[in-house]
């Protein structure tokens, strides 16, 4: 078991960047079936260093604030422009070769079709990136491809030998990605409540010096990210009808915390608070708000996962109440043609 402190997260991702510097794959040590893992993981990565595959524990306890932040962390540390991770069977990936959005789309569902195999989950993600990757010009067709073989074909039979050996392994590890629906499950009206959440989340991440808006910039990456496995778990296991009560009840409270978090008023509440009446009152209000549909969601996917109804019990009458914030939920709704 892994268990690692929040404050110890940022060495951890350095420990998986280290490795991840003269290898594409990085499964923790210790697993069950590390070495046959590692080996059909290498086998699926392409063999240009575009993609890495990092595995840790089911049991592992990264201390992480939000749902992502390891990725999150890792990413920005590798030379890889995709990174597939995967703790137990909670598949995730981000890239900056396709969206970032597409990329944890295609793992969320691939850890749906997977039910817990975990290998198969990530061997489908990283052949559905491949595929969804736009290919780079210049690449392995051309003369380039008759020019390295002329060196082999002039050294002799045994030279010629290894070179088809090693082009055979790189057709092994290039081989076609199985096809695999990367339909967002997520729908289009909650979508962009989830990428516009994902925006203001770094204006509060670069607020400097702002306790309250770090935690609003964590809070937000969690409800995003809990918004997208509620959809991800609900389109693989209920019925149609949870996923429409779904998609109500959180288009309204999405767009109402948008609203609440939209820079003229939480951020302008944090930064010129002596503008405003009941300044703390106010952001009180929408902290609370935001803490209340992220606890809620995540019953929602408990709910789900236990096979029962979708229960919803959050009202947000206090930012309901704020006439502004009902302008400017309006106003958001117009902007995405609802």
């Amino acid at each position: 078991m892994i268990i690692v402190p929040a404050s110890d997260l940022n060495g951890v991702a350095d420990t998986i960047a280290a490795a991840l510097q003269s290898s594409d794959v990085y499964v923790a040590p210790g697993l069950k079936g590390s070495e046959g893992l590692t080996t059909t993981l290498t086998d699926a990565v392409p063999g240009d260093g575009s993609i890495a595959v990092v595995v840790l524990p089911p049991d592992a306890d990264l201390g992480a604030v939000y749902d992502l932040e390891l990725l999150s962390r890792i990413s920005e540390k590798v030379p890889q422009k995709t990174v597939v991770l995967a703790v137990g069977d909670d598949i995730q990936a981000t890239s900056t070769a396709i969206d970032r959005d597409d990329a944890l789309a295609i793992a969320n569902t691939n850890e749906a079709a997977a039910d817990g195999d975990t290998q198969t989950a990530l061997v489908e993600t990283v052949q559905q990136i491949v595929e969804e990757t736009p290919s780079s010009p210049g690449g392995d067709t051309g003369g380039g491809g008759a020019d390295w073989l002329l060196p082999v074909i002039i050294g002799g039979a045994v030279l010629l030998a290894a070179g088809g050996t090693a082009i055979g392994l790189l057709a092994r590890r290039r081989r076609a990605p199985k096809a695999v629906t990367a339909t967002d499950p997520v729908p289009a009206g909650i979508r962009l409540r989830v990428n516009r959440l994902r925006e203001l989340r770094v204006d509060y991440a670069n607020l400097p010096g702002n306790a309250v808006a770090a935690e609003t910039a964590a809070g937000i990456d969690a409800l995003a990210s809990h918004v997208e496995q509620l959809f991800v778990r609900l389109d693989a296991k209920a019925e149609a009808d949870q996923v429409v009560l779904a998609e109500a009840e959180y288009s309204d409270k999405l767009a109402r915390l948008v609203a609440a978090l939209e820079p003229d008023y939480l951020l302008d509440l944090l930064t010129r608070p002596d503008l405003w009446d009941a300044p703390d009152e106010r952001v009180a209000e929408v902290r609370e708000a935001l803490a209340a549909v992220t606890t809620q969601i995540v019953d929602n996917i408990k709910q789900v996962n236990a096979r029962k109804g979708l229960l919803f019990q959050v009202s947000l009458d206090s930012l309901i109440g704020r006439s502004e914030l009902r302008d400017w939920e309006r106003q958001f709704k117009e902007n995405s043609g609802e």
